[in-house]
């Protein structure tokens, strides 16, 4: 069989709604490893959320923020950031409709002090832990001015007073906005992304790098921010307990993340005995 690079979603992908990482998830990827496939963590999550028990799964890379930034064994081969003009016209947008958000950069989250209080709450009423929410605020900066920070990658909100497709059409065209992919959100929580910019375009570049063709590509996801990565992918591979919009544009589907999904589509797709 020829070599695959295959591309894992984070969140409802490798991790179940607690944010564990089944022991099925972590033999398959080894085996497949093993076996000579590239496995690359493929996420909207930034560097910083990325933490040491799927680092030490051995990925070859990582394409993270959604796109933002790809790293190649180790050593990060493109970075992007929103640009300084937009950085204020979103904070300026979000701040006088009452949004809840917060910036993601390198290494943590930038935000004032009202949003951080709206955060923790609405981070409470989704039933996310103490531990899994360090793990996905890092540093936590707060400051009134957090559109100051260069290096601000996209945007996470809660709570907003409108749907996802009203804030995507408000943000055009610099910026994109699709529904958050986090077990409890809801249709007024979402990411925001400079447009242009995703998971599929931080494979393209990752395969160009390591000289990889499109086709030999598998792509595995459950939420909105998957869908490009699996529509670019050779192969795009819905979890069980993904959104139906993702599985009905998915070339597959397997089981659930807690019902060995990962590992059986690996067996499937014949990447594993």
């Amino acid at each position: 069989m020829r070599q695959k690079v295959v591309f894992l979603d984070v969140d409802g992908t490798m991790t179940d709604p607690k944010g564990k990482i089944p022991a099925s998830t972590k033999d398959a990827v080894r085996m497949a490893r093993e076996n000579g496939h590239k496995m690359v963590i493929c996420t909207g999550r930034s560097q910083f959320q990325i933490y040491e028990e799927l680092l030490a799964m051995g990925f070859s890379g990582i394409v993270g923020g959604a796109g933002v930034f790809v790293i190649s064994c180790g050593r990060e081969i493109y970075h992007a950031y929103i640009d300084a003009e937009h950085r204020k016209s979103s904070y300026d947008y979000l701040e006088k409709n009452g949004f809840v958000f917060c910036y993601q950069a390198d290494d943590g989250v930038v935000l004032n002090r009202r949003s951080y209080e709206g955060m923790m709450d609405a981070c409470r009423d989704m039933g996310i832990s103490k531990e899994r929410l360090k793990n996905l605020t890092g540093n936590v900066h707060l400051t009134e001015e957090p559109w100051e920070y260069e290096k601000n990658e996209k945007i996470i909100y809660y709570r907003a007073p409108f749907s996802v497709e009203r804030v995507h059409a408000d943000m055009e065209p610099y910026f994109d906005a699709v529904a958050l992919s986090l077990d409890g959100a809801d249709d007024f929580s979402g990411e925001i992304g400079i447009n242009g910019i995703n998971k599929a375009t931080g494979m393209e570049i990752y395969l160009k790098h390591v000289g990889a063709a499109r086709e030999d590509s598998i792509a595995f996801g459950d939420g909105p921010n998957d869908l490009q990565m699996m529509e670019y992918a050779g192969i795009g591979v819905a979890m069980g307990n993904a959104r139906e919009d993702v599985k009905i544009r998915a070339d597959m589907t397997t089981d659930a993340v807690n019902e060995e999904g990962i590992y059986r589509a690996f067996v499937k797709l014949g990447l594993i005995g």
